[in-house]
């Protein structure tokens, strides 16, 4: 996973793996695409697309409502909490 074993299993904080998890969840959203076009294009090679259907509609997968809504709703307050928690978790772990 590229997080040595020990680290993950006994030194990281539970917040600090979810992440991680999140982060090598998200770097094979570009290769799911290429998999659900590659579908896409294998279903309708030879029939056409008769329904006139997107490659989104064909295989819907779980990422597809998540673009762009990460920072979107975010006020300068929770932006300016989150950093202080952060700086605090990090005070915490560099002790």
């Amino acid at each position: 996973m590229g997080v040595p074993r020990r680290d993950y299993l006994y030194l990281m904080p539970y917040w600090e793996i979810v992440l991680t998890v999140r982060g090598y969840y998200r770097r094979n959203i570009l290769q799911y695409e290429l998999q659900r076009i590659q579908a896409f294009s294998a279903a309708f090679a030879f029939g056409g697309n008769k329904n006139n259907i997107s490659p989104r509609d064909f295989i819907p997968l779980p990422f597809d409502d998540d673009e762009g809504t990460d920072d979107e709703n975010l006020t300068d307050e929770e932006i300016n909490a989150m950093r202080k928690r952060i700086d605090a978790e990090n005070a915490k772990n560099s002790q």
